[in-house]
């Protein structure tokens, strides 16, 4: 039995190279999004207004990308926004979340370090929620379908974007360090950026439903802050 949802085998197979390319569009306008925020850490905007700005900047990109869908006469239920198999979609998001957790928990404690637990702030769990729907919306629902427009095979679309996932991390750290260096990441923390992607790119092709994709990384975000080791 395949591991992808029908569903979702359908509605990919529907776009072409015109909707790949408008991917390839988006995907940089969030990239540039990530530069200004790093260039927000290099001004004297104060401490608040730079947490808020990972509220309002999602906010923003989400909200852009809801009336670019529209001009285009595109469903909103074509990036995974909707109703049907979400009870399936939020169990496997709760189950994914909780099992990466521990995984990276187990690794941790592996290397001989001392895991603890420390509850985030109020504003953390708000930004880890503004976050995970606009990565979720953006890149599962929205590049990672359209992607298959210019590349037919399912697994190459995913390590593509996948690489795509994780270069978002970076212009922020490049930036506020003044040099482009795939150093300013730990090698641990890229990992788990991959291993984060692949679970939440799972959840969303068994059920084509994004909410659990949602769920699943807003509990890896906000569970793995609480994590002190």
């Amino acid at each position: 039995m395949s591991w992808i949802n029908n569903e979702y085998k359908n509605s990919i197979r529907k776009y072409d190279k015109k909707d790949g390319l408008k991917a390839i569009i988006i995907y940089c306008l969030i990239m540039g999004s990530t530069f200004f925020q790093g260039w927000l850490y290099t001004t004297n905007t104060s401490v608040l207004l730079l947490n808020a700005s990972h509220i309002w900047i999602p906010l923003i990109l989400v909200l852009l990308f809801l009336c670019f869908l529209y001009y285009n006469k595109e469903q909103i239920s074509s990036v995974g926004i909707n109703a049907a198999n979400i009870r399936n979609s939020m169990i496997l998001g709760i189950a994914g979340g909780f099992l990466l957790l521990a995984i990276q928990t187990a690794l941790f404690m592996a290397q001989g370090k001392t895991v603890s637990f420390n509850s985030p702030l109020l504003m953390n769990w708000i930004i880890f929620l503004f976050a995970a729907l606009e990565e979720e919306i953006l890149f599962r629902g929205y590049i990672q379908t359209r992607l298959s427009g210019l590349i037919n095979r399912q697994l190459v679309v995913g390590i593509i974007n996948s690489v795509l996932f994780v270069f978002i991390h970076y212009p922020v750290r490049w930036v506020v360090s003044g040099s482009v260096s795939f150093n300013v990441l730990p090698a641990i923390y890229v990992i788990s950026l991959l291993a984060l992607h692949f679970f939440c790119d799972a959840v969303y092709k068994r059920t084509n439903c994004l909410w659990g994709s949602v769920l699943l990384h807003l509990i890896y975000n906000a569970v793995g802050a609480m994590i002190v080791i």
